[in-house]
């Protein structure tokens, strides 16, 4: 009995079909009565209509009967008589100031250009042109528009924009070939010392959050120390310092000594020395590259090609950053900067350092509107000592009627965006050391 109802499965019977069948047919309940009635059946031997029933017969069918298919509206869902698209070569681009028929167009750079005015008359379209790399460069036939890869940094030696990639065990010997020979350009001796160097002034502008073009100066400068090797046998840490301080200053981001020794740990002799030489050597070689140019006939930019000297860091450039440093009020920030500006006349301040005044401006304006800070607290973060600060501190209160403005005094200006009031200035809030 186990082996009819598995022989009747592999008709595809269900057991109360079979029972419904051989009991209307007189027939014994096995596979071999069911196939013999079926076989008489399907040779017209045997009379009348045999059909499952409704109810058998609707669940086979729900069973086997997928569910239909959503017609979409893709090109082969389509009535055969419908017609292709096709372009329509009755409608022409023309120039509409030349109205030239043919017009003579030009595309390049993702831009369709007339050939006679200029003008553009399509951009930003989609180049269709081939992306396959031709090594023309390479071949010395001319330029090589390749666009694989990053794009060239111009501090470093050879075409590193080009990505040339294969691999595997079907790969040709020609591709194996071009990859070594790629290898061995990127693996030049003058690049890793280029890089090497670059990644040791990324990690310092990391540190001190420098922007790009900072670094891009000292990458600047530093490629033209290599070139010309001007520091052999020196500390190349000491000389990428000096790049790294410069780049500041041309930056408009200006930096102290103090805190380049404290970012590179490079003893402030060492620094000093490599950083003048550096200076002397950028300004001669900017000046033998113009008088080139201009023994050939040509016409120069002074002002941009020329390396004018760098000169020392003024308060002023720094009251800004170490307000911010220490959270003070928009209203102390705007008097400090503005007393930076005007002890530059006061003959007892002169000669000191930037940072000492800087940090006396500071103390001076945030006392003066009864939001006084202590002078050791602004000694530890602008690093410089507490008494340097209050000495220079005594020389502005000696002229305190001269720096102060009228506008200083009273109450001051309300935040627009806090709502909070800065305080109220006065010659009493001043200390008297």
């Amino acid at each position: 009995m186990t082996n009819d109802k598995a022989r009747t499965a592999k008709l595809g019977y269900s057991p109360l079909f079979v029972k419904t069948f051989a009991r209307k047919h007189n027939l014994s309940k096995t596979y071999r009565g069911i196939k013999k009635r079926e076989t008489k059946r399907i040779e017209g031997k045997l009379s009348g209509k045999i059909t499952k029933s409704r109810v058998l017969q609707g669940t086979k069918l729900q069973m086997a009967t997928p569910n239909p298919l959503v017609p979409t509206n893709g090109a082969e869902n389509r009535p055969s008589n419908t017609p292709a698209w096709r372009d329509n070569l009755n409608i022409h681009m023309i120039c509409p100031d030349c109205k030239q028929s043919p017009p003579d167009l030009i595309e390049e750079n993702a831009d369709t250009i007339c050939a006679n005015c200029g003008r553009v008359l399509a951009e930003r379209i989609i180049s269709y042109e081939s992306e396959w790399r031709t090594f023309n460069t390479d071949e010395g036939k001319g330029d090589d528009p390749n666009r694989v890869g990053e794009a060239e940094s111009e501090f470093l030696y050879g075409n590193q924009g080009t990505t040339i990639g294969g691999g595997g065990r079907n790969v040709s010997k020609d591709t194996l070939r071009l990859i070594k020979a790629q290898k061995l350009q990127n693996d030049d001796k003058n690049n890793r010392a280029l890089q090497s160097a670059y990644s040791t002034i990324d990690g310092w502008a990391e540190g001190e959050h420098f922007n790009h073009s900072v670094r891009n100066y000292a990458r600047m400068y530093y490629k033209k120390v290599y070139e010309n090797n001007i520091f052999r046998g020196k500390n190349n840490q000491a000389v990428l310092a000096s790049c790294l301080f410069l780049a500041c200053r041309a930056a408009k981001v200006p930096r102290s000594f103090a805190e380049i020794m404290n970012l590179t740990k490079i003893p402030k002799k060492e620094l000093g020395r490599t950083f003048k030489q550096l200076e002397k050597f950028l300004a001669s070689t900017s000046q033998e590259a113009v008088d080139a140019i201009e023994a050939e006939g040509g016409i120069v930019d002074k002002d941009s090609m020329l390396y004018h000297g760098t000169q020392s860091s003024k308060p002023a450039d720094l009251v800004v950053r170490f307000c911010d440093m220490m959270g003070m009020d928009f209203r102390v920030q705007y008097i400090a900067t503005r007393l930076a500006e005007k002890i530059q006349g006061i003959s007892t301040l002169a000669g000191r350092s930037p940072l000492s005044s800087a940090g006396a401006c500071i103390y001076f304006a945030s006392h003066l509107i009864g939001k006084g800070r202590s002078a050791a607290e602004m000694g530890h973060l602008i690093n410089v000592s507490e008494a340097t600060i209050k000495t220079a501190y005594k020389f502005m209160l000696q002229q305190k009627e001269t720096l102060v403005e009228p506008d200083w005094l009273g109450p001051q200006p309300v935040n627009l965006k806090t709502g909070e009031t800065p305080g109220v200035g006065d010659y009493k809030n001043l200390p008297s050391s």
